[in-house]
């Protein structure tokens, strides 16, 4: 095996090289230009580089918009396996033949990914699935690129045009998510959370999965038929569609639901679809009003009629439109656990109130340990002049992508880390504002969100709890205000007799400090070459021959303070191209 690897990887190594040379992607990203050619270099490196791109679309505060709008394009272009590997792969993992689970099977893909291709099949009880089978040594490969990685980082962070990402953070990101995209029982998982919390809503349609025929590498779901959303996009806006509806009132439709069904996902479920993009995301139409689904709203009125009190129930048949909105591929999801959906929801109500201390008290709330290199007065400056940008615009005119994007670089330039899972949203924040820009350029993810962050802050509200926390405030400044006077006094009683001390905190008071020690370094030995030379000058006058033992010292004085001056030249020089670099 050890044979085989090393080949492998020198062969992959090879072509890395060939085809950043080509596309000139580490000139083109410290230039910050061409990103579709960086793009095409991703997407013909394969799935570990299109997971790099798709990382990197999140990171405005490091790339040029340009760039992460070209990322969030990248697709998984991939030739498909030939059957036979599929087939051995399907029946070693299942333990049995093709014919013993299934009627019938496809040898012809219908989808083939990076991670995976899917196959369309018929099961034993005549339900119809789509297999999808992972790429025969896929996991291999990707880990080949990640140790090729891993081992070159130390070299490319001396390249200049590498140094504008952390690479270690990215690496790391890449493990975490391949890592689960290529468990297939994960996905599983994903799938069966995401129908509990989604299959209610009788405007979508969601597949089920079948356990029993699941494994790391195959899963087994409903087949759900329909067309990716990319065909009702690429239609005329004016044209007719389902009756008297045209393309654009449909569009608009579908762009609200999906944003309010996002939001539900993400505020009251917790659990959202990380990748909601076209190629995810497909739409179903019923060909006759029998097959269309007819939900019931149970209503009631309760009264009194004539001293009689009276209970009355009824159902109300709802009028939905004759399509449903189908979400697949679940293998990247995202989490939120109810404190940082609470922290989510303070920050966008603290931006739409427009409160710079409420503002950067949830920003540091969502973010990580903020080191020794942290300046909270910097961080409220910056984000000072962040939230006045939006000072008196309408809410419908935020772009909430922009805004998180615009958070995120503030958070990197003072040294602060964003929380994963809401760098993840992010991401399908921006995933999803691109789709809804393509349905209904009118709409503001911005406006819809607003009111699921309140519905959430409201939620979330106990005000018999918070009437507890103000009494018992109150309760203690009322106990404090009796000590006042007494304090009052002491404290000009302090100053009256000179017992008072100042404290002041200097602001980098450590930078300072050791600017200051630097400099006193370098008056002492000046001072010190500067005695040098001076005695050495006196020894050479005073020596009563040329060459004996006092003429030699000064002369060695002499020596002794040109090398040092040497030395401090160079490194005076040396550390000025190091800051200019």
């Amino acid at each position: 095996m050890a044979k085989e690897t090393i080949p492998s990887r020198r062969i992959r190594l090879k072509q890395i090289v060939q085809v950043f040379i080509k596309y000139r992607v580490l000139q083109n990203i410290s230039k910050q230009q061409q990103p579709e050619m960086v793009r095409q270099a991703f997407e013909e490196l394969g799935p570990t580089f299109i997971k790099i791109g798709q990382m990197l679309s999140v990171r405005t505060d490091l790339l040029d918009p340009s760039f992460a709008a070209a990322f969030k394009q990248l697709q998984d272009n991939v030739k498909s396996d030939p059957f036979q590997e599929v087939k051995a792969l399907v029946e070693a993992e299942l333990q049995q033949s093709l014919s013993d689970v299934f009627t019938s099977f496809d040898q012809l893909p219908v989808a083939s990914a990076s991670i995976g291709q899917a196959h369309h099949a018929v099961l034993r009880n005549g339900k119809e699935v789509i297999v999808k089978v992972q790429h025969p040594g896929i996991i291999a490969d990707i880990e080949v690129d990640l140790n090729l990685f891993e081992k070159a980082i130390p070299l490319i962070r001396y390249v200049p045009e590498a140094n504008v990402v952390d690479l270690k953070s990215v690496l790391a990101e890449i493990r975490r998510s391949l890592a689960n995209e290529t468990n297939f029982l994960q996905e599983m998982a994903n799938a069966q959370v995401f129908y509990r919390d989604n299959h209610q809503d009788p405007q979508l349609a969601l597949p089920k999965v079948y356990p029993e025929w699941c494994t790391q590498k195959v899963l087994v779901m409903d087949f759900m038929a329909g067309e990716s959303l990319n065909c009702l996009l690429n239609r005329a806006d004016q044209e007719l569609l389902y009756g008297n509806q045209t393309v654009k009132e449909v569009k608009k439709a579908i762009g609200t639901l999906l944003v309010k069904n996002f939001m539900k996902q993400v505020f009251e479920d917790g659990f959202f679809h990380a990748d909601p993009h076209p190629g995810n995301l497909f739409l179903h139409v019923f060909a006759d009003q029998e097959h269309r689904p007819h939900p019931f709203q149970l209503k009631q009125r309760v009264g009194v009629l004539g001293g009689v009190d009276y209970t009355l129930k009824w159902q109300d048949e709802s009028i939905l439109p004759p399509y449903q909105v189908i979400f697949l591929d679940f293998g990247m999801m995202g989490h939120l656990d109810q404190a940082l959906r609470s922290r989510l929801a303070d920050a966008l109500i603290a931006l739409y109130t427009q409160d710079t201390q409420e503002v950067g008290k949830a920003v540091l709330r969502l973010c990580g340990s903020q080191g020794t290199a942290f300046d909270e007065v910097l961080f409220y400056q910056d984000l000072q002049r962040f939230v006045e940008n939006y000072y008196n615009m309408p809410l419908k005119d935020i772009d909430l992508q922009r805004v998180m994007g615009e958070v995120i670089k503030i958070c990197y330039d003072n040294h602060l880390q964003m929380n994963r899972d809401i760098t993840l949203l992010i991401k399908a924040f921006g995933t999803l504002e691109g789709v809804i820009k393509a349905l209904d350029p009118d709409l503001s993810m911005m406006e819809v969100t607003q009111p699921f962050a309140q519905k959430y802050f409201l939620a979330q509200f106990d005000a018999t709890e918070e009437l507890k926390k103000s009494t018992l405030a109150a309760a203690k400044s009322l106990r404090a205000l009796g000590r006042m006077p007494d304090r009052a006094l002491a404290v000009l009683d302090t100053f009256a007799t000179g017992k008072h001390r100042l404290n002041l905190e200097i602001r980098e008071q450590k930078q300072l400090l050791d600017r200051f020690d630097k400099m006193v370094n370098r008056l002492v030995i000046g001072i010190i070459l500067a005695a040098v030379i001076l005695s050495s000058s006196l020894l050479v006058v005073a020596s009563p021959e040329k060459g004996d033992f006092v003429h030699r010292m000064g002369i060695f004085g002499f020596c002794l303070a040109f090398i040092a001056c040497i030395l401090l030249a160079g490194k005076y020089f040396y550390d000025h191209f190091r800051k200019q670099e």
